[in-house]
């Protein structure tokens, strides 16, 4: 197998681990052990780090990508894994530079006004509709690279 195709999937597949990892293990036993103050503290502290490594991950898979193109002369083009891989990068971006600065500044404004989370108060919805946000965008990024990993899976029989 093409060393650069393995440099793509093995990015994606770690960034997909690191994503499952975060969102099934670490942030729900953060809520269910710490108080919600804490665990929220502890997810904003994680969620930058979390993003950088999906944007990092991110470019090293199209490193990959553009490297088959180029080696190849510009004949083998695996545009459908560019599309998913770029979603993917634009999206964790999105996340990283425009919605979780938000949410951060949401929660912060909650916290000094002393208003609790899904309480019905207009800034706790304004909250909840930037988490639902976010949690789209994460489910669409992981739904994208496993769309990913399959199409490989399927270039690599063809």
């Amino acid at each position: 197998m093409n060393p650069l195709k393995v440099l793509t999937i093995s990015s994606v597949s770690i960034w997909l681990g690191a994503m499952a990892f975060f969102s099934i293990f670490v942030a729900p036993a953060a809520f269910a052990v710490l108080d919600r103050e804490s665990a929220g503290r502890l997810v904003t502290t994680v969620f930058p780090r979390y993003y950088l490594f999906g944007a990092v991950l991110g470019v090293v898979g199209l490193v990959g990508v553009g490297g088959q193109f180029f080696g190849s002369g510009g004949r083998q083009a695996p545009w459908g894994t560019l599309a998913l891989l770029l979603l993917m990068l634009g999206l964790t971006l999105y996340a990283m530079l425009v919605l979780e600065p938000q949410i951060q500044s949401t929660r912060l404004a909650l916290r000094s006004a002393g208003i609790v989370p899904g309480s019905g108060a207009p800034e706790a919805q304004a909250f909840a509709g930037l988490h639902r946000i976010s949690v789209i965008l994460n489910g669409v990024t992981l739904l994208a690279g496993l769309a990913l990993i399959c199409l490989e899976a399927v270039r690599s029989r063809g």
